[in-house]
């Protein structure tokens, strides 16, 4: 018998391979979801560099994929994800696909500790002014030093852990910080976040402020579901089955 569970993408950060997911994607397998954790084109050097928009449109051919064989899609987007969900999600949510007679589509939206913005806005737009700059950029490729990763994104890790998990990460394209996105879903699409309380790149200040900002665009009497976490922004890797038990929580599965 099928699965009545949706299907879960992960959508990873800046930076980031999608196998530092696999404790969380792990963890929600064992719950008996479908989960599919994305590598971004965006991540790694490549000749050419691709952008955020690249990123987009391999989810939405996934998510496209997922929904046309009648299955209900759940983003969890982490960080930079959260523009790359966004925009993927266009024309894509469930709540339309059912008004055009087709089965399945993006039915949630979790957002951990991701960026939001609204249209036009871009993850640079989002961030204070000189937030972004201690980023190297060389040849159109951004890089994450280990050590200041270690520090501000990995800071609930032990030290050794933290930069070993700092040294994983590839480059990323720069230009991908600053393209707007040209559909925003929180008109569409029911939203989760995960507030991570002890957050040093995109502070609590800045994730409820994007919060506010969802829920300016959403329906009269719809609102943002917030799950706060004492957590740093790699609570993927800190604390994996607590990211995933928000999933779950989200979904309305507390078993």
């Amino acid at each position: 018998m099928a699965s009545s569970k949706p299907t879960i993408i992960i959508i990873p950060g800046s930076f980031s391979p999608a196998s530092q997911y696999s404790a969380v994607t792990t963890d929600l397998e064992s719950h008996g979801y479908d989960v599919h954790a994305i590598d971004l084109e965006t991540v790694g050097r490549r000749d050419t560099p691709p952008s955020m928009y690249d990123d987009a449109a391999k989810l939405a051919a996934l998510i496209t994929k997922l929904a046309d064989d009648g299955k209900d899609v759940v983003l969890v987007p982490h960080s930079y994800g959260g523009v790359v969900a966004c925009e993927a999600s266009k024309g894509l949510a469930k709540s339309l696909r059912e008004q055009e007679g087709k089965r399945g589509g993006v039915a949630r939206i979790v957002f951990v500790t991701a960026v939001g913005p609204p249209v036009g806005q871009s993850i640079k737009d989002v961030f204070p002014p000189g937030a972004l700059d201690s980023f190297a950029i060389t040849d159109g490729y951004m890089t994450a030093d280990p050590a200041l990763i270690a520090a501000v994104g990995f800071s609930h890790l032990p030290t050794e852990k933290a930069l070993a998990h700092g040294s994983k990460l590839l480059n990323h394209v720069a230009a991908s910080f600053e393209q707007p996105i040209t559909y925003a879903p929180y008109k569409d699409i029911p939203i989760s976040f995960l507030i991570c309380e002890d957050e040093k790149l995109i502070v609590p200040e800045l994730q409820k402020k994007m919060i506010a900002t969802m829920e300016s665009d959403m329906p009269e009497g719809k609102t943002v579901d917030r799950h706060p976490v004492q957590a740093d922004h790699g609570i993927h890797l800190s604390q994996p089955k607590a990211m995933a038990a928000v999933v779950r929580k989200s979904l309305g599965d507390t078993a």
